[in-house]
């Protein structure tokens, strides 16, 4: 019976996911939808990235997730239009208030994500990805500190 390396089945999942639907699934006039529905694929993504550096998996696998949380970063910003503070919504008023901060947090997840798609393509060390996708994991958690209710 042939082998089966556990990283492999990693790939599977990261496969899918990295495929998943759009988040552009809600209706254009529900900016609070959007944005959740935005940041449920970040986080399927992380947890497809974070499946594969705990696994000791191939880096190269780690490129399409990474490259998916860039790519849906521009749109999650888009999706705080004024009179999107109310309702079911986690966002701090914050985010009103300091929209130019919010844009730099938003921004600074994409630099590190792309900072960690780098890493990835070069098949750099185990080590370095899993420190790069740590720092991308604060940058992401930095924005919830100051802009999203607990």
């Amino acid at each position: 019976m042939a082998r089966v390396w556990p990283w492999m089945s990693m790939i599977a999942v990261v496969g899918v996911v990295a495929l998943a639907p759009s988040f552009t699934l809600h209706a254009a006039d529900d900016p609070i939808a959007d944005r959740k529905a935005n940041r449920k694929l970040v986080g399927e993504q992380a947890k497809a990235i974070k499946t594969v550096l705990d696994a000791d998996g191939p880096a190269a696998s780690l490129v399409g997730p990474v490259n998916k949380i860039i790519e849906l970063e521009p749109a999650f910003i888009k999706d705080f239009p004024p009179g999107s503070d109310t309702g079911d919504t986690k966002a701090l008023p914050t985010v009103w208030s300091d929209w130019k901060g919010f844009e730099t947090a938003s921004q600074n997840l994409t630099t590190e994500a792309t900072k960690l798609a780098q890493l990835a393509s070069a098949g750099a060390p185990e080590d370095q990805l899993k420190a790069q996708f740590g720092a991308m994991g604060k940058a992401c958690g930095g924005c919830h500190t100051t802009y999203r209710a607990k």
